[in-house]
């Protein structure tokens, strides 16, 4: 049975932040920032404390949760740079309202606020005063975007072969799977540096948010294939894709 609601768990998490004096503010992210919520967002909690409380922090969490639902499954983020990241599943919410806890070192200065990558988060609190609207660097963000565009370009047309000899070989999988990462990847990537220069990092994620409709119908259509004569055609159409998106990049000076 399903007892525990968004607000109900947003509630418990913030109450059990803010009883810690090793925490200095936390904010909500993710879809929320940028008004995109619905029935299967998660919850996106972000916390900045102290770099020695970073156990406490996460056992006063959990102690929380515990009083709302048993877990049903907490999975801790290896190898991140700077800050930890838990995410959490009780087994009284939906499958979809997942808890997604970043804990940022009070020495790190990555804060994720820059608005054009992460929105506008919901602060919840902010006792040390470190939560300030962010932005990208526009002219040091346009000569990233403009170095990524020849490496893009040589990757790109040296690596088309590959899904091209594994569709040969009848090997259906493995063609399969170079021409997502080697062709739609880099296409969609492609397709960011001109229509969303910002945001060209997310991949496939998020494309309704940052692309055109038509485009996002026109790589939805490229993404799905039916069988090896199929691949073979949306190969043939993704990399001319690619190559008038180059072009247009281009064109734009960008």
């Amino acid at each position: 049975m399903q007892t525990v609601d968004r607000n109900t768990l947003i509630r418990t998490v913030r109450s059990a932040l803010e009883n810690l004096s090793c925490v200095d503010a936390a904010w909500e992210g993710g879809s929320a920032a940028f008004g995109a919520l619905d029935e299967y967002s998660d919850l996106d909690a972000v916390v900045v404390a102290a770099d020695d409380a970073v156990d406490a922090v996460f056992a006063a969490v959990e102690s929380a949760l515990k009083t709302l639902s048993p877990l049903r499954v907490r999975y801790d983020v290896p190898g991140s740079a700077g800050y930890v990241q838990k995410f959490y599943s009780l087994e009284r919410a939906s499958e979809f309202l997942v808890l997604d806890l970043v804990l940022i070192r009070r020495s790190d200065p990555l804060l994720f606020r820059e608005v054009e990558l992460h929105g506008e988060g919901t602060v919840w609190f902010d006792r040390a005063g470190v939560l300030h609207e962010a932005h990208l660097d526009p002219d040091a963000d346009a000569l990233s975007s403009q170095s990524r565009i020849p490496q893009l370009r040589a990757a790109f047309a040296i690596f088309q072969h590959i899904p091209t000899k594994e569709r040969l070989r009848g090997r259906a999988v493995e063609a399969f799977q170079f021409y997502q990462s080697m062709t739609l990847r880099p296409l969609v990537e492609a397709l960011r540096l001109l229509h969303c220069p910002q945001r060209r990092g997310f991949g496939l994620r998020y494309l309704a948010r940052d692309l055109p409709a038509d485009v996002v119908a026109r790589v939805t259509g490229l993404a799905f294939v039916q069988d090896m004569v199929d691949l073979e055609h949306k190969h043939e159409q993704a990399q001319s894709w690619f190559w008038e998106t180059m072009n247009a990049l281009e064109q734009s000076g960008r």
